[in-house]
C-alpha cells in the first residue's frame, strides 16, 4: 500500500490510492472549511474533457452550440414565448424580450462579449429578400 503526498507550502495532503473511495468517488480537499482540491473518479474526469469545448475551438464552434441549443429548446420556446426574442447562452435561454435589442443588451452586461445566439421565437424564421447590385459590364 504506497501512499501519495500532495505538498503545499504548509500543509501535506496525504492520498493512498488503495482507498475504496480513490477513483470510485469525488473526493474534495479542503482548506480552512473551503474547497481547494477535487480527486475524481478517471471516468468522470474523461467525461468532463469531452463535454468541454476545445480551448483552441474559434467562438464559431461555441456559436453554432448555442445555435443547436435554441433548435432544440423551440418546441418548447414556442409554446412559452412564442414571437419573442430569446438569448441562449451556455445552451440555456438567459433573457426574453420584445425585440432584439431589449435581449442583446442585458445579455452582454451580463456575460460580455462572448459567444450568444439570440433569435425570435417563431414556427418559421422570417426571410428576408435583399437587392443585391447588378454589374454591367460595357
Amino acid at each position: 500500500m504506497t501512499a501519495r503526498t500532495v505538498k503545499e507550502v504548509s500543509t501535506p495532503y496525504t492520498v493512498d490510492p488503495e482507498d475504496e473511495a480513490i477513483g470510485r468517488d469525488t473526493v474534495i480537499i479542503r482548506r480552512n472549511g473551503a474547497p481547494l482540491a477535487v480527486i475524481l473518479p478517471y471516468t468522470e474526469y474523461e467525461e468532463l474533457l469531452a463535454r468541454q469545448l476545445p480551448q483552441s475551438s474559434s467562438n464559431d464552434l461555441r456559436f453554432e452550440h448555442e445555435r443547436a441549443a435554441f433548435q432544440r429548446l423551440l418546441p418548447g420556446l414556442l409554446q412559452t414565448h412564442r414571437g419573442e426574442w430569446v438569448a441562449i447562452v451556455d445552451e440555456q435561454p438567459v433573457e426574453f424580450g420584445p425585440d432584439f435589442e431589449s435581449v442583446i443588451v442585458p445579455v452582454r452586461q451580463r456575460f460580455g462579449q462572448r459567444p450568444v445566439y439570440v433569435h425570435e421565437i417563431l414556427e418559421q424564421p422570417r426571410i428576408y429578400k435583399i437587392a443585391s447590385p447588378h454589374v454591367v459590364c460595357q
